[in-house]
């Protein structure tokens, strides 16, 4: 299958209460939309392009270029017809929410294959007339509503997550989205050989790596690009941001670690520091 995406990232950020756009906003360590368009790459097949469409007045940044990824400011106003120019061009067209920061690659597959016979819409908890977190469809079959993210008659689709259809639009959203990409992370950490006591007390961002056999004690923060090898202890209470952290090493507990590399079989004792404040 051949397709495009679209992501609209168009809303206020009133409800937020913030002079930072909701997309910019981080979640485990990345701004919200990265989460949106990172699912979107990692969907099989991949996307041709994802168009992401935000607010003229709010310039969004993800970080490092991603491939086939462009961002296009939209004048305020009227962001339907903006919507409806995105998605005209024949084709299968994927229209996902920018605040969805749950949705993943398999129900975004599954959205696609329903949307090759006509337009398909994810199934929400929310009221009919409010506008879908995600749509897929024939891209004339998309610009013909009047808001290309409320379609018409669409065929519905359940999420694999019943998460996945949370939209982040103020500070409790954005605790709860946390929540659940925390546990998925904690997850995948422990599908690799990770060991976490207290895993609801942890947090890790979505760039961090461990290695196999580490034990990861409770009110660990682990932040950023932080690399930890095999084998390691991380005591109770202790911060690591952006750090390498050798094989076999043990943090004691309480320790705060920032931008070094800690050597292999290192041991830090409680309460110490290593790095920049």
């Amino acid at each position: 299958m051949r397709w495009r995406a679209v992501v609209a990232a168009l809303d206020a950020p009133e409800l937020f209460r913030s002079r930072v756009s909701v997309y910019q906003h981080p979640l485990a360590g990345r701004p919200i939309v990265w989460h949106v368009v990172r699912a979107l790459l990692d969907t099989s097949p991949a996307p041709e392009s994802v168009r992401v469409l935000h607010d003229a007045a709010a310039p969004l940044s993800i970080g490092p270029a991603l491939p086939n990824v462009e961002f296009e400011p939209v004048a305020g106003g009227d962001e339907a017809r903006a919507l409806r120019v995105a998605v005209t061009s024949p084709g299968v067209k994927a229209l996902v929410d920018g605040a969805a920061a749950l949705l993943t690659p398999a129900t975004v597959s599954r959205l696609l294959r329903a949307g090759e016979s006509g337009v398909a819409t994810l199934l929400s908890e929310g009221a009919d007339h409010e506008p879908r977190v995600a749509v897929a469809g024939e891209g004339p079959a998309l610009a013909s509503a009047g808001d290309p993210r409320h379609p018409v008659g669409a065929a519905r689709v359940a999420p694999t997550d019943a998460l996945e259809t949370l939209r982040i639009t103020d500070r409790r959203t954005l605790s709860a989205a946390s929540v659940a990409i925390r546990d998925r992370l904690v997850r995948r950490h422990e599908l690799a050989g990770v060991s976490f006591l207290l895993p609801d007390t942890s947090w890790v961002d979505v760039d961090v790596r461990i290695g196999p056999d580490t034990l990861i004690y409770p009110g660990a923060v682990l932040e950023g690009s932080t690399d930890i090898g095999s084998e390691c202890v991380i005591g109770p209470h202790t911060r690591i941001v952006e750090s390498t952290v050798g094989r076999g090493s043990e943090f004691k507990g309480w320790n705060y670690v920032t931008r070094v590399s800690v050597r292999n079989h290192a041991v830090l004792e409680p309460y110490e520091r290593r790095g920049l404040d």
